[in-house]
Formats: structure tokens, sequence, C-alpha cells
């Protein structure tokens, strides 16, 4: 029972026998009572040594041990502490609205592995015509990073098939005083969920997503951050999560929007610490993330945000310029950082494979009817060689999610609506990144995740059988969707490999912390 507090002040009634005296207690109890502190406070300072020391969390980190993980928290300690046979996500074993369960993801993931390694190298997939340089709708931008890795490397003109650099221009009749009159063409069709713009029109540049890798730029401040704020509190149909300053966007983490130094956590060499510290680290007990009651349709587009984010991370950290050894490397605390504080992002990682795998399936005879020719006969020959592989793969995975569920209410046609104007409004947010590099993945992935959506959608199954004669996919299409593709697996990939790293951790630490054997 809790005990009644006094204001101060007040007065309560005295109660008889409040004056009466106590009886002494004997001097031994004092003196065991000394004792017993003084051997409570050497037991926690020797436990203490061994607690994880970052940031300040010891003691919210002492009080989360005492309760149960929450799923996301639980779900991330699993991620990292996952040892061979070991299900990655007891007891909760499927992605949540999929059909797919969290290790089945992996091990179609090793098989889709390879050949989208070696297809993303070939000139077809690695060549792309992006509109880079268009202005900012949304604010004034702050400027451009210059800084080495932030800027892009564009192709010659004599390194792109004279097929591709062909331009053609909408010709439409106004009437008969104005004759025949170019205009620029649609940026996207009723059928798109993204910004398309067709290689064939407009301004761009052409670029080698190869030699232009999504990695650490060192992009960060108000403007990297202003990018995913931005899409999650105006575009996810008011189900935006929390938003620390220094996880959002492509920055480095290490410097705060304040421009005030902010070095990264160090995630805890005791297992069982792990847990707590998650959850020491994580913002979802403000009740800020994803309801639990949220219409199916508004989770996808969450969750496909939310992914995009978590991939990129993933990404950033796994691709870390480490400025004391000079080299490209994996950075564990930068994952913790940026996806241990949302460890629902993850989750949201498996998801967009997930998502991406489906609509493979649902593309795979058009995809394998594609012509995918540049005239560099060696490329054509590994396309054709590596496409059927792919394919293959994608399609022994069964049903991975049912995209029929989907816009059946009565409002189906206006909500599908509303998120495909949602979506599109993303593609233009990718405009305002400051970074070039940044703003080629965003808008890549971007389109890419739009392609996934507009073929699960905006046509029936029976429109990817026959001569596929209502199909409208643009060739920047078909690369964004494998180059997105790759993108996920690529994510779940490095998701094993700071895995890796973290048990090595825990084994470094108990090698370093065993007892001296005595010989």
């Amino acid at each position: 029972m809790a005990k009644t507090r006094t204001p101060p002040g007040s007065t309560t009634a005295r109660q008889p026998g409040d004056d009466a005296p106590k009886p002494a207690r004997p001097r031994w109890i004092w003196t065991a009572i000394r004792i017993t502190a003084l051997v409570a406070a050497a037991a926690t300072a020797y436990i203490a040594r061994d607690s994880p020391r970052v940031l300040g969390f010891n003691s919210s980190v002492q009080e989360l041990s005492k309760q149960a993980p929450s799923q996301n928290v639980g779900f991330m300690a699993q991620v990292l502490q996952k040892s061979k046979g070991q299900n990655i996500c007891k007891p909760e074993g499927y992605v949540m609205d999929t059909y797919s369960d969290f290790d089945g993801i992996e091990a179609l993931n090793r098989r889709v592995a390879v050949p989208l390694r070696k297809l993303i190298k070939t000139k077809f997939f690695r060549t792309l015509r992006v509109e880079l340089y268009k202005p900012c709708q949304f604010w004034r931008s702050e400027g451009s990073c210059f800084q080495r890795d932030c800027i892009v490397q564009p192709l010659d003109d004599d390194q792109i098939p004279p097929a591709w650099r062909k331009q053609t221009v909408d010709q439409t009749n106004f009437g008969p005083f104005l004759g025949s009159f170019p205009r620029q063409r649609p940026e996207f069709s009723d059928k798109d969920f993204a910004i398309v713009n067709d290689e064939t029109y407009g301004e761009g540049v052409w670029l080698d997503l190869v030699e232009n890798p999504e990695r650490f730029t060192g992009y960060a401040g108000a403007g990297a951050n202003a990018i995913w704020m931005s899409i999650y509190e105006h575009n996810c149909f008011g189900v935006p999560p929390y938003i620390q300053d220094t996880a959002g966007g492509w920055g480095s983490q290490l410097v705060n929007v304040d421009g005030k130094s902010m070095p990264f956590v160090q995630p805890p060499r005791k297992k069982r610490d792990l847990t707590p510290f998650l959850e020491s680290l994580a913002e979802e007990e403000s009740g800020l993330t994803l309801p639990a009651d949220v219409p199916k349709e508004y989770r996808i587009f969450y969750r496909a945000v939310s992914g995009l984010h978590a991939s990129t991370s993933t990404h950033i950290c796994a691709d870390y310029f480490n400025a004391t050894s000079n080299k490209w490397e994996p950075n564990l605390n930068c994952f913790i950082a940026r996806i241990g504080a949302f460890p629902d992002r993850l989750q949201n990682i498996y998801f967009n494979f997930v998502l991406l795998t489906r609509a493979l399936q649902k593309m795979e005879p058009y995809l394998a009817a594609y012509d995918y020719s540049t005239n560099a006969k060696k490329e054509d020959l590994a396309v054709a060689r590596l496409m059927p592989k792919l394919l293959k793969a994608v399609k022994g995975a069964g049903l991975v999610f049912d995209d029929s569920e989907l816009f059946l209410a009565a409002n189906g046609r206006a909500l599908k609506a509303e998120f495909k104007d949602n979506f599109r409004n993303i593609s233009r947010i990718m405009d305002c990144t400051g970074c070039e590099k940044c703003r080629l993945w965003g808008k890549t992935q971007t389109l890419g995740i739009g392609t996934a959506l507009k073929a699960l959608f905006s046509y029936p199954d029976r429109a990817f059988r026959g001569r596929f004669t209502s199909l409208d996919f643009k060739r920047n299409e078909i690369v964004a969707l494998i180059t997105t593709y790759f993108q996920f697996s690529r994510s779940i990939e490095d998701i094993g490999v700071f895995r890796a790293m973290y048990q090595n951790l825990v084994t470094d630490w108990r090698a370093s912390n065993a007892a001296p054997t005595i010989t």
C-alpha cells in the first residue's frame, strides 16, 4: 500500500500514544545495520563495474532489466544474439502483414543474393538517368553538401548506348490557332506510385550506380533530418513515430542538428545486458510508434517508408568511413544507435524485402521476356543467364504476401488514390536532399518501391500474362526495381555481419574476463 504524504504546512490529528516514549533499540542491532549497508554498497559497486556505461543509461538499464522487453526491442536483441539453429524471432516468427517468417526470408536472400549482386554490375542495371537537380518544392534548401563523398560522378555520353541517348518530345495539338506545340511529358501516369521521370524526356544525368554507392557521406544537420521528419509527419496518414534528431536523414550522427558533438553509443559486452540496453535507447515506450489498430493499407505504407529508412541507415553503418584507420568498414556502434533506437524499423527491412519479392513474382513472365540488350555481347549474355536464376528463386518462395487483400473496402479506390499521392510526394521530397549521392539513392529506391507498388496494385495478375499490351513500365523503373531489391538484400546480409560483430564483441569480453587458469 502506498504511503500517504502530508502536504507541507498541514496538520493531522494526534493519535493516542503519540507522545509515549519509544523503547531503546539494543546497540548490536545498529551495528548489524551498518555492516549490512557496507556489504550492500560493496556488492553494488562490484556489479556496477560491468554495467553498460552509455550516455548515462546505467540507472535506466538496471530498472528496465526487471521488466519484460517490448516486442520490437526483443526482436532487435534476438537478431543480434541469434546463433545457428535458433529461430530469429521467437515466439512471433512471421513478419507482420505477410506470410513470411524471418528465417525463411534470410534463407531466400541467400538464394537471390548471388545473382542479384552480379546483375547489378551489368551495364543494363548499373546505368541510370536521374533528374538529380530538380528544385525542392517544399522549403528553401540550405544548400548542397560539397564534401567529396556527397558528389556523384556522371557518365560521359559515349558510355551510354545510342538507343538510350535518343531524346523524344511529346507533340500535343492545342487547336487550329496554336498548331502543334511541344510540351514536357507528365512526371507520372495514373497508374504510377512514384515520380517516374522517363529517361527519354526532360533533364537528367546519366550515372553509374556501382561507381556511386550508397554509403556514409558525412551529410548531416537540420537539412538531413528534415527529409525524414517531413516524410513521416506529413505523408504517413497521421501515424508518425517519434523521430530523434540524431537518427534522421543520411547524416553521420556524430554531429547533432545543433552542431554539437554526439558520439555513438557503445553496446554492452554482456548478453544479459543487451535487451535492457536497447530498451533504454528505444523511444517506443512513449506510445508514439505505429498503433496496432491502424488500417492495413496505412500500415503497409508506413512499413514501406520505415523499411527504406532503416535500410538506408544500415548501408551507412555497413559502409562507414573510419577516420582512424582510413578505411571503409562496418560500424557496429552506428548500427546500434540508428536501428537500436527504432527496432521496429529493423523488422520493416524484412517487410520491404517481402513486398519486393511479391512484386517480382507477379512480374515474372514480363521480366523474363523483357529486352535487356545493351549491344555489349558479354554483358547481355550475363543478364540472360542471371535473370532466370533470380526469377526461379523468387518464384520458388511461394506465397509471401497477398496483395489482393488490400483496398477492398467501400473507400478502397479513394484510399488507393491517396496512397499514390502520398508516395509521389515522397519522391518529390527526395529532391530536397542537399547531398547528391543521397538524393540519387533516395530517388532510385523510392522509384523502386513505387514500381513494386504499381505492379501489385495498378495491374491485375492477368496483365502479366500473354502479350503485356496493357503494361507501361519504363526502363528506369525496371532498373530501380532490381536495384532496390538488391539494396534490401544487402541490408539483410549486413544485419548478419553486425550480428557476427556483436557475437565477437561478447566472445572477446568473456575471454578477457575469464578467470586465470592455475597450472
